[in-house]
């Protein structure tokens, strides 16, 4: 069973477009919020440190999608939940998903990010950090 890490989040005022929906980019940092969870989560149970940048690595985005099926408004509560989908030799691929109250699937989204050095060049994943994440698959 793949290790899912859920956080309880509300919709800001900041969050919403003129329709009072979420705005469409809200969702992506929503799941930023549970993908830093899950790798701290990860990394408490690894007794390491698997933040980029702190780790003398970096992580950007190079793949990102979100499917909307249900509206979310200010100040409506829901949860969002990220897990390891994959990993690859120098990448990882998250799969996220957006809850109402309800239960009801509002939002489901993947990213995948891949480890660069600091300079920006693509490189493997970290040891320690890919036996992490393949233990959370």
């Amino acid at each position: 069973m793949p290790f899912v890490h859920t956080e309880k989040l509300r919709v800001g005022w900041v969050d919403t477009d003129a329709s009072g929906r979420i705005h469409y980019t809200a969702a992506l940092r929503y799941f930023e919020v549970a993908e830093h969870g899950l790798m701290r989560a990860l990394a408490a149970t690894a007794g390491m440190n698997t933040t980029p940048g702190g780790g003398g690595f970096g992580m950007p985005r190079v793949h990102v999608e979100a499917d909307y099926k249900l509206a979310l408004r200010f100040p409506d509560e829901f949860t969002c939940s990220a897990r390891v989908e994959k990993v690859g030799n120098s990448s990882v691929s998250y799969a996220y998903e957006i809850r109402n109250t309800a239960g009801e699937l509002a939002i489901s989204g993947r990213i995948v990010a891949v480890t660069t050095d600091m300079t920006g060049t693509k490189t493997p994943l970290p040891p320690e950090l890919r036996r992490a994440l393949e233990r959370a698959l």
